[in-house]
C-alpha cells in the first residue's frame, strides 16, 4: 500500500476550532444546569472550601479533582453557581478539538474531521450537567490520542498512563474505559514486534496503577480501602436498580407535521429520545467495520479498535441510566470514530459506508437541532437575584423563589448554623434539591447531600442524626418533579414516612417561597 500522508493540524486552525466550540457551548452558560447534579457538585466544592475532605468528612461518589478544583475556585473568587459552567464550557471545547485532531489523523479531506468536531461540540454543549464526566472524557480521549499517535511521544506509554490517571481523578469508571482502549491500541500498534507491544502494555499498566495510587493515596490513608471502595464503586453497584431506566424504544411523544417550526421541534425531541439507540447502533457499526477490516487486511487499525473499545466502555455508562445525558460520552467517541472511518483511505472495507454516512448525519442533525433550538427559541428565564448566582438564570418563578427562600433562611438561621433540606414526601424521592445549601449560604446538618433514604432503617438513622442536634431550619422542596415516578425501584413508594412524621412533630411552617417551605422548630432551642 502506498504511504499515506497524514496532515498536521495547524495551531491557528485548532485555536479557531476551540474558540468556535467554546462559543457553541458557552452561549447558554447562564441557563439552568440540572438542579440535582449542580447542587451535589457545588455543595462538595463548598465543603472542600470549608476544609472538609471527600470520603472522610462527606460522601462523594466521584474522583476528588472536581470537588477540589471548584472548591479552590470558591476560595479564590467566592462561591458561585457560574464556576462549574465556565469549566464545563472550556472542557467542551477541548473535547471537540480533540475529536477533530483524532479524525484528521486519518488523512484525506478535512470535512469528516469538521463533521466530527461539530457533532462533539453540539453533543457536549447540550444536554449539560455539572457531572464531572466531561473532564474525565476529555482526558480519556487524550490518552487514546497519545497511545495512537503516528510518531512515538517522548516518554512513550508514560504519557497515556498519566492522562489515564488524571481521568481517574475525575471519574474512576472513565479511566477504566480509557485504560482498556489504550491497552488495545498498544497491543495492535504496528510495525512494533509482539515483544515490544507487550512491553509497552506492561509499562503502561504499571505506570497507570502507580499514578492512580498517587491520586487516591491520601484518601486511602484517610478512610481506608474498604470505605473508599464503597464510596466510589460499592454504593453505586448496590443502588443500581434505583437509578437505571428502561432502554428507550417506544416514543410516545407528539410528532406534528405542521407548522414547520413545530415539526422541527418534535423531530428534535424524537432524536433526543432515540439518542441512546443511535449510540448503540453506532457502536455496532464500529464493531462490524473492525471485523470486516480484520477479514480484509488480517490486521485491525489500532486507532479504530481503541475508539471502539472506548465507545464500549461509554456504553456501560449509558446503560447505567439510558437517557440523553448519559448518551453524550458515547456520541462523542462516535464523533471521532465514524467520520474517521469515512476519512480513512483503506478503501477495501466498503460495506457499511452508507450506514456510516446515515448514522453520522443523524448524530449531526441531533446536535445541531439542540443548539439551533437553544439559540432561536430560548426558554423564558430570569436572573436569580443573589450574589452566589453570578447572573445564573432560572424560570422566573423559581428565580424569585430561590432568592426569597435564601432571605427567609438568612433571617431565621444565624450564619454558620446548619440547615437541612427534604422533599415533599420521604417514602418517594426521585431526587432532592441540594442547591438549597449554597443558595441559602448555610451548611448541611448531615454529611451527605443525597442518598436513597426511603427505607425504614435509613429514615430512622436520619431522624437519629437530626434529633441529636436539630437544625435551626428545615427547607422542604415541594416541586412535583421530586416525586415523579420513574420505572425503577425509586419509583415505588416504600410506605415509610418516619422522617415526615418526625419533622411534622418537631417543626412548624414559617414561610413559603414558591416550592420551598421554610420550617423552624416548634419549641425555640
Amino acid at each position: 500500500m502506498a504511504a499515506v500522508s497524514v496532515p498536521r493540524s495547524r495551531p491557528a486552525v485548532l485555536a479557531a476550532l476551540y474558540v468556535g466550540a467554546l462559543a457553541i457551548s458557552a452561549f447558554t452558560i447562564r441557563r439552568g444546569g440540572a438542579e440535582f447534579d449542580e447542587g451535589v457538585v457545588l455543595q462538595a466544592a463548598a465543603r472542600v472550601a470549608d476544609g472538609q475532605t471527600p470520603y472522610a468528612d462527606f460522601s462523594w461518589a466521584y474522583g476528588p479533582a472536581h470537588a477540589y478544583l471548584l472548591g479552590w475556585s470558591f476560595d479564590l473568587f467566592e462561591p458561585s453557581m457560574l464556576g462549574w459552567r465556565v469549566l464545563r464550557s472550556l472542557v467542551d471545547a477541548g473535547v471537540a478539538t480533540t475529536v477533530y485532531v483524532l479524525v484528521r489523523r486519518e488523512g484525506g479531506p478535512a470535512w469528516p474531521a469538521l463533521v466530527g468536531w461539530a457533532i462533539a461540540a453540539c453533543a457536549m454543549a447540550q444536554p449539560t450537567s455539572a457531572s464531572p464526566f466531561a473532564p474525565a472524557l476529555l482526558l480519556a480521549l487524550l490518552a487514546v490520542g497519545a497511545a495512537t499517535a503516528s510518531r512515538p511521544l517522548p516518554g512513550g506509554p508514560l504519557v497515556p498512563a498519566a492522562l489515564t490517571a488524571l481521568s481517574a481523578a475525575w471519574r474512576l469508571d472513565f479511566a477504566l474505559y480509557a485504560a482498556a482502549a489504550v491497552i488495545v491500541a498498544l497491543s495492535l500498534r504496528r510495525p512494533a514486534s509482539l515483544r515490544d507491544r507487550l512491553g509497552a502494555v506492561g509499562i503502561y499498566a504499571g505506570a497507570t496503577v502507580g499514578f492512580v495510587l498517587l491520586v487516591y493515596g491520601p484518601f486511602l490513608i484517610a478512610v481506608g480501602p474498604a470505605d473508599l471502595f464503597d464510596a466510589l464503586i460499592g454504593t453505586s453497584l448496590a443502588d443500581r436498580d434505583y437509578w437505571t431506566l428502561p432502554f428507550p424504544l417506544a416514543y410516545d411523544g407528539s410528532l406534528g407535521l405542521w407548522p414547520p417550526v413545530d415539526l422541527a421541534e418534535d423531530v428534535k425531541h424524537v432524536l433526543g429520545f432515540y439518542a441512546p439507540l443511535l449510540a448503540v447502533l453506532g457502536l455496532a457499526l464500529l464493531i462490524a467495520r473492525a471485523a470486516l477490516e480484520a477479514r480484509a487486511d488480517r490486521a485491525v487499525s489500532a486507532r479504530s479498535a481503541a475508539l471502539a473499545t472506548l465507545a464500549g466502555g461509554c456504553l456501560l455508562y449509558l446503560l447505567s441510566r439510558a437517557d440523553e445525558f448519559h448518551a453524550t460520552p458515547i456520541i462523542v467517541v462516535l464523533a471521532a470514530a465514524l467520520p474517521a472511518a469515512l476519512a480513512s483511505q483503506r478503501r477495501r472495507v466498503a460495506i457499511g459506508t452508507v450506514a456510516t454516512v446515515i448514522l453520522t448525519a443523524l448524530l449531526l442533525t441531533y446536535g445541531l437541532a439542540n443548539r439551533v433550538s437553544a439559540l432561536v427559541r430560548p426558554p423564558d428565564l430570569a436572573a436569580i437575584d443573589l450574589p452566589v448566582a453570578d447572573g445564573a438564570l432560572a424560570p422566573p418563578g423559581e428565580a424569585r423563589a430561590l432568592a426569597r427562600m435564601a432571605a427567609i433562611v438568612g433571617r431565621a438561621v444565624p450564619p454558620g448554623e446548619p440547615i437541612y433540606a427534604i422533599t415533599r414526601r420521604s417514602d418517594l424521592v426521585r431526587f432532592n434539591q441540594p442547591l438549597v445549601y449554597l443558595v441559602a449560604d448555610r451548611p448541611n446538618a448531615i454529611d451527605h447531600e443525597f442518598a436513597i433514604e426511603t427505607s425504614a432503617a435509613d429514615q430512622r438513622a436520619l431522624v437519629g442524626d437530626l434529633a441529636s442536634d436539630p437544625p435551626r431550619a428545615i427547607v422542604r422542596w415541594t416541586d412535583p418533579i421530586s416525586v415523579e415516578r420513574e420505572p425503577n425501584l425509586r419509583g415505588h413508594p416504600t410506605g415509610w414516612r418516619i422522617l415526615d412524621r418526625w419533622v411534622t412533630g418537631h417543626y412548624r411552617l414559617l414561610e413559603r417561597a414558591g416550592y420551598y417551605e421554610i420550617l423552624v422548630p416548634r419549641t425555640p432551642g
